[in-house]
């Protein structure tokens, strides 16, 4: 007569499995990339008023973490569009970088501009930041998973 083989409990070990896979799903790694990118999107800001780079703050007030859905990543920049009567995403590579001297020949009637240097935000936030960011998005990740552990049902202790 042929036995039975095996390790007891294995499948309800592989479903429990099956179930903690599924717990970062796709709304839980969208909550933990926002939550790791806000330390540096509110480091950019304070970035912006150190180097006295608010004049309108519609620059500020434009930072704002975003999803590309398709790409399923968050985005971390300017708002699109117009914020407090401007349009900081079309300037603030300006501010980040800076300005040579130029002609602007449509400006009251054709002016040179003279230039400015670069007052750097974005970037001193992100190096500043980039460890926080880590550590945040694996600890909500951690939560998510601890979660979905805790509600795997317990292996029953029946003999057969």
């Amino acid at each position: 007569m042929a036995s039975k083989g095996g390790v007891r409990g294995a499948g309800e070990l592989a479903n429990a499995f099956r179930m903690i896979g599924k717990a970062p799903t796709a709304a839980a790694r969208r909550q933990a990339r926002q939550a790791a990118l806000e330390p540096i999107r509110q480091a950019a800001a304070d970035h912006l008023v150190l180097n006295d780079s608010i004049v309108t703050g519609a620059l500020r007030a434009s930072l704002a973490i975003g999803e590309d859905v398709r790409k399923n990543t968050s985005i971390l920049g300017q708002r699109k569009g117009t914020v407090r009567g401007q349009n900081p995403s079309a300037t603030a590579h300006l501010v980040e970088f800076s300005v040579r001297p130029h002609y602007q020949p449509n400006r009251f009637g054709g002016i040179m501009h003279p230039g400015h240097p670069g007052y750097p935000f974005m970037r001193p936030a992100y190096e500043q930041k980039l460890n926080v960011a880590g550590q945040t998005y694996l600890r909500e990740m951690a939560a998510v998973i601890e979660t979905m552990a805790r509600s795997v049902p317990k292996p029953s202790r029946s003999r057969s």
